[in-house]
This record gives structure tokens, sequence and C-alpha cells, in this order.
């Protein structure tokens, strides 16, 4: 009797195995569900459960930063609110951080929404910003900061344009003709330079695989949410409204 057993187990286990199915996906499609209060109406346990966690956060993103006194919206080839968030990055880095970068860029994909008229809250920059994207700092060449400028440049995608701060170029026919620091470093393609950019981007994200050939790297562990936050913080201390305007670092010729 125990041979038998011995016999029948690794039958019954060629069998099993046999019968398995192989699976692998030859297709895949969605759909967009809407959820509103007529779909799903509200758990009232639920509500009261969430409702002091509720009122701590509402106390959080209602807070106001700053008084902007125009509505700041986002447009391209340049707008005040890409300037203004470009130009955050560096004062924070140079401020909190004791680091002095040559320049900043930001994903225009990435800049949700602009900012209204009146009150600047942090919910406000949760909106621009909800992405948990973090500050990198990379080191490049001359020739690949110019390649990283010209590839958002050339782009014909609605959610890419170039965002920079720190620098003044001149775009014609789609290539660079000029690039100018306002550090008043001048630019040499065989020279390196920092640049202040979201880990999206460094990461390769977007289709910039080239740069992986980076000189050197610093990620700084700060979303970039929170640099904007103390950024428009520390402007609302003033007291005084900010009515920022462009100031042509972008010319396109």
């Amino acid at each position: 009797m125990q041979l038998k057993k011995i016999f029948i187990l690794p039958v019954l286990a060629l069998l099993t195995t046999a019968c398995q199915t192989g699976y692998h996906l030859t297709n895949q499609s969605y759909k967009r569900v809407q959820v509103d209060s007529l779909a799903a109406p509200a758990d009232s346990g639920m509500a009261r459960f969430l409702q002091p966690y509720k009122q701590r956060l509402d106390q959080t993103m209602n807070e106001v930063l700053v008084e902007s006194a125009v509505p700041l919206e986002r447009s391209k080839p340049e707008c005040a609110l890409n300037n203004l968030l470009t130009d955050a990055m560096l004062q924070y880095a140079q401020q909190k951080l004791g680091v002095t970068a040559d320049c900043s860029h930001l994903n225009y994909g990435g800049i949700r929404t602009g900012l209204p008229k009146g009150p600047i809250r942090i919910g406000s920059i949760y909106e621009v910003m909800p992405f948990d994207n973090q500050m990198v700092m990379l080191t490049l060449k001359g020739s690949m900061l110019r390649q990283f400028f010209e590839f958002f440049v050339k782009s014909e995608a609605d959610e890419q344009s170039l965002v920079v701060g720190g620098v003044r170029v001149v775009i014609k026919d789609k290539i660079l003709t000029s690039i100018a620091f306002t550090n008043g470093k001048t630019f040499d393609p065989s020279q390196t330079y920092t640049v202040l950019m979201s880990d999206y981007i460094a990461n390769r994200g977007g289709g910039t695989a080239f740069l992986k050939d980076a000189v050197a790297r610093k990620d700084f562990n700060l979303n970039l949410r929170d640099v904007f936050i103390d950024y428009f913080r520390q402007l609302g201390k003033s007291g005084q409204p900010i009515n920022p305007t462009t100031d042509g670092r972008i010319t396109i010729q």
C-alpha cells in the first residue's frame, strides 16, 4: 500500500499541472464611471466618522498664504505663473537649502491649473501641483542643457512647453539661438550647469531619457508643492497683494 501512495502522488501532481491554464493580456479598455451624490448617496455613519478629520483638513487647506491682485493663468510660451513658480524653486533652494542653482525648470503638464485673483490658499497650491513630485538638482553639460531646453521647445504636445527660471532664451524656428543666465554666467556647451527640476523629469519621464547621462544628481526629498507653499507664505508676510508680470525670459522670433 505504501508503494501505491508514492506512485499516485507524482501522477496527481502531473495531472494538476497539466490542467492549469496560462493567461496573457490580449487587450485592454476602460470607461469612466461617474460617482456622485445621486449614484452613491452619502453614508451618514461614515460622514460622522470623517467629520473631525475633514474639519482639520479644511482648516489647513483654507489657510491664506497671500493675496493676488490678478488671476494667474497657466499659458505658454511664457506667463507670470510659470515664471513665479520657477523663481520660487531658485529662491527656496538658496535661502532654505543653501544651494545656488544656475536655473530651474518645470514640466508644463505638471502645472495643472492657475491661481485665482484674491486669496491664494494652501488648497490652491494643491490644485496647481496635485502630484507628489519632488525637487531634484541635476548637473548638466552645456550641450545637454541646450538639448534639454530644445526638447520642450520642439514638442508639439499640448502639455509641453519650456518653463524656466534663472535664464533668458531666444528661440527661432524651434532652435535656441541664445541662452543667457541671470546670475551672470556665460553659456558654454563644454561647461557644466546646475538645474532644479522635478523628479518626474529627472527620472526621464515624458521622454527625457538622455538625462541618464547627467554629470551629477542631488535629491532633496522635498515636495515641490511644499516649496511653493513656503514661497507664497513668505510673499504674504509683506501684507501686500502680489501682482506678478512676465519679464521676457522667453523670446520667440
